[in-house]
């Protein structure tokens, strides 16, 4: 009789209440009052849930730990490394059709796209509506160094001592010293497990890390079905290191309504935020003809666009009242720029960077990267370089003395709508990201850290492909990019247990369509 009753309350409050107990809704998806939400537990996890969910993942978490290691040992192996110069790379190729046998053995449903996305979709399997959760990751290894024939080391009882990795092509030693402010870190890792390469390559963590992490809890989906979850959609995509993550996006029905990517550092940190970037090329344009013939049709552009770039940076006189609280600007620094540079940015200052292509004999491009935290200031930066851009143009005017007309003209063109490169994912994600994650960290009894990035992700990248944003978690990848990378893989099982809280904690919102 009590089952019955408990049962009745339960469907009275989340089929009656929730009617009457309207929450604020946010781009139509809203999380459901408090009321509504532990009926909701009440009814995936029973009575004594949270704690029963929590108990239960842990000793899942724990039953697949060795599989994750074992996973992230495999996936090392794999040479995947994108390429600037290559769309895509044979390693990558071969790694995604590894992938793609490997997930289709699991029995999931698995796409593997022209452009070697790899998608899984894996069904709902509740009986009521909640967001489709989306995890996304990379598999490719940054170009910059090589991951060729990995040779990783284990240490399985960290010591707290430095750890002799090995040299690196160049003879050089290799060497994680944890009294450095690099390596400090590893001070947190006495008695733990950590992996490295023999220095000799970079181990790749970035992010094999997070691709364990994800193919991993498919595969405790796969084998665990009477877990609750909603639908979940999964994507590992190609190039992340060259910027290239969501060139094909399209090629796959990654659609999620709320989503996270695996994809960060160490130590519980969450990545709520990152630059905004915009990309401005300015075409300066002179006239072609031969340096001998002064008085032809030739007019150099070379000096106008060096000028134009000096002014930007060095004028004083541009320091005017609305840049006072641009983060981009930096009245005092010491080499008389009063835009920063990327070397004169830190923390949550921007910069603008520049760089310049000579595309024929009379046009050179100028390329500006701008970068910051607060879109008004690279609004503010672009305004400011197509003022400069009129006034250098202006002052290059040749006036024909016998005819008072303009006799040879240069110009600059700088386009009026600037492309984003990615965008700041604090706009883009699902309005109950940080609540849901939250409670996924503080369940996995993880200390949660947000933090920001300095540069985009993937889920920056692909909120501008019309993909809702995501942040990015811990996987437990150190010194990435760098012949001194490591794993923690402490870090990279408690990441891999708070995706697993995250499956349950989205199973609890209520979807409104």
């Amino acid at each position: 009789m009590k089952k019955f009753l408990s049962l009745c309350l339960t469907l009275l409050l989340t089929g009656v209440l929730p009617g009457t107990l309207q929450a604020t809704t946010y781009a139509n998806y809203n999380l459901q009052p408090a009321v509504e939400r532990t009926a909701a537990q009440a009814f995936l996890f029973g009575k004594d849930n949270p704690r029963r969910q929590a108990r239960a993942n842990k000793k899942l978490a724990a039953q697949y730990r060795p599989v994750l290691f074992n996973r992230f040992m495999k996936y090392v192996a794999y040479n995947s490394q994108s390429s600037y110069t290559e769309e895509i790379t044979p390693g990558q190729i071969e790694t995604a059709k590894k992938l793609y046998q490997e997930l289709s053995q699991l029995g999931l449903d698995v796409t593997l796209s022209e452009h070697y996305y790899i998608f899984v979709k894996v069904p709902s399997n509740l009986t009521r509506e909640v967001p489709i959760l989306g995890f996304s990751c990379h598999y490719d290894v940054t170009p910059d160094v090589t991951t060729d024939n990995v040779h990783p080391r284990i240490i399985t009882n960290y010591s707290g001592d430095t750890i002799q990795v090995g040299t690196d092509p160049k003879g050089n030693p290799v060497v994680l010293d944890p009294n450095t402010v690099r390596d400090a870190y590893l001070k947190t890792r006495v008695g733990k497990k950590i992996v490295t390469s023999d220095g000799s390559t970079n181990l790749g963590a970035d992010n094999r890390a997070g691709m364990s992490i994800v193919v991993t809890m498919l595969e405790a989906l796969a084998k665990n079905p009477s877990k609750p979850h909603g639908e979940i959609q999964v994507v590992i995509a190609p190039n992340e290191e060259t910027g290239g993550a969501a060139d094909y996006i399209s090629e796959v029905p990654y659609r999620p309504d709320i989503a996270f990517d695996f994809d960060g550092n160490v130590d519980g940190e969450l990545m709520t935020e990152n630059f905004y970037a915009m990309q401005i090329i300015c075409q300066v344009k002179g006239a072609e003809g031969h340096q001998s013939n002064a008085d032809g049709t030739y007019i150099n552009h070379g000096l106008p666009q060096a000028d134009f770039i000096h002014q930007l940076y060095y004028n004083p006189a541009l320091l005017t009242e609305p840049f006072q609280n641009n983060s981009i600007v930096d009245p005092k620094n010491e080499y008389g720029r009063w835009l920063r540079l990327p070397t004169d940015s830190r923390g949550k200052q921007g910069y603008v960077d520049v760089f310049i292509k000579r595309k024929a004999n009379d046009i050179t491009e100028v390329d500006f990267r701008l970068r910051s935290f607060n879109k008004t200031d690279l609004l503010q930066i672009h305004q400011l370089i197509m003022d400069v851009a009129k006034q250098v143009e202006q002052q290059n005017i040749m006036i024909d003395p016998m005819t008072d007309r303009i006799r040879k003209k240069l110009t600059i063109t700088c386009p009026t709508n600037p492309s984003y490169t990615y965008d700041n994912i604090k706009d883009r994600v699902h309005p109950a990201s940080l609540e849901v994650a939250s409670a996924a960290f503080a369940a996995a009894g993880v200390k949660m850290r947000p933090t920001y990035e300095r540069a985009g992700t993937t889920g920056s990248i692909f909120a501008l492909k019309g993909v809702v944003g995501s942040y990015m978690l811990f996987t437990g990848q150190n010194n990435m990019h760098s012949y001194a990378e490591w794993l923690s893989e402490e870090d990279m099982y408690q990441a891999f247990l708070v995706g697993l809280n995250l499956i349950d904690q989205v199973a609890q919102l209520n979807t409104n369509k």
